[in-house]
C-alpha cells in the first residue's frame, strides 16, 4: 500500500457519502447516508438512480477536513438503497485519485490471445491512453502493467481514438478491476500525485 495515500481509516453508518465518478469511467456524482459497510459491501442510501451496475467511482464519506474515500464499484440498486463493491481501503480522502497523470510507460494490450506492446501516456484510477501501432478490433481488452508493486491486468473497454503522427492513441475506460489489480493502480496514481506536488513544491521554493 502507498503510505503517501494516508493510513487505513473506517467509514461508519450515518456520516453524509458524496459519490463521484473515476476518471473517464462514465457514471454520475451523488449523495447519500452511509447506512452500512459490511466487508467489501457499501451500502447508500440515496433516492439517486443514476448508477449502472460497473461503474467506477470514488466513495468520500464525513465531513469537509476529515473526510475519508474509497474507490469502489457500483452493484445494484436495494430499497431505498444503493450497494457498492469496496476495492480499496478506506483512506483519507485525496483527489488525486481523480486526476490524470502523463506518464510513458511500457505495457501490453490484449483481448486474450496475442499480447502487443504499447506505451501508457496518460493514467487514472478511471482510465488511460495507450499509443498503439495498430486498433485492436476488440470491444473489451486488457491492459497489463509491471511495476515495482507487482502486475496490474486492467479490462477496460475502448471510449475513443485519435491518430497521431505515431501510430493511434486509445483512450481506455477501466471495467471490472479486481481489488488486487486495483491496489496496484492505487499505488502508482498515488506516487505519481506525490511525484507531481514535489516537483511543484520544488519550482515555487
Amino acid at each position: 500500500m502507498n503510505d503517501d495515500l494516508g493510513p487505513i481509516e473506517h467509514a461508519s453508518p450515518g456520516m453524509a457519502v458524496s459519490v463521484m465518478p473515476r476518471g473517464e469511467s462514465g457514471g454520475s456524482h451523488g449523495q447519500g447516508v452511509l447506512e452500512a459497510n459490511r466487508g467489501f459491501s457499501v451500502y447508500v442510501t440515496t433516492s439517486e438512480r443514476t448508477w449502472r451496475p460497473g461503474d467506477e467511482v470514488v466513495l468520500a464519506c464525513g465531513a469537509m477536513g476529515r473526510r475519508v474515500a474509497a474507490l469502489a464499484r457500483f452493484r445494484d440498486y436495494g430499497e431505498g438503497l444503493a450497494i457498492f463493491f469496496r476495492q480499496s481501503p478506506w483512506r483519507p480522502f485525496d483527489r488525486r485519485l481523480l486526476e490524470r497523470y502523463r506518464v510513458q510507460l511500457s505495457a501490453t494490450l490484449g483481448d486474450g490471445g496475442e499480447l502487443v506492446p504499447v506505451t501508457v501516456t496518460d493514467i487514472s484510477m478511471g482510465g488511460a491512453a495507450v499509443l498503439v501501432a495498430a486498433t485492436p478490433g476488440a470491444a473489451r481488452i486488457s491492459l497489463r502493467i509491471t511495476t515495482a508493486s507487482g502486475e496490474m491486468v486492467l479490462p477496460a473497454g475502448v471510449a475513443g481514438g485519435h491518430a497521431e503522427e505515431a501510430g493511434t492513441v486509445l483512450h481506455l475506460r477501466f471495467e471490472d478491476v479486481t481489488p488486487e489489480s486495483a491496489l496496484v493502480l492505487e499505488t502508482l496514481v498515488g506516487s505519481l500525485g506525490a511525484g507531481l506536488a514535489a516537483g511543484l513544491a520544488s519550482a515555487a521554493a
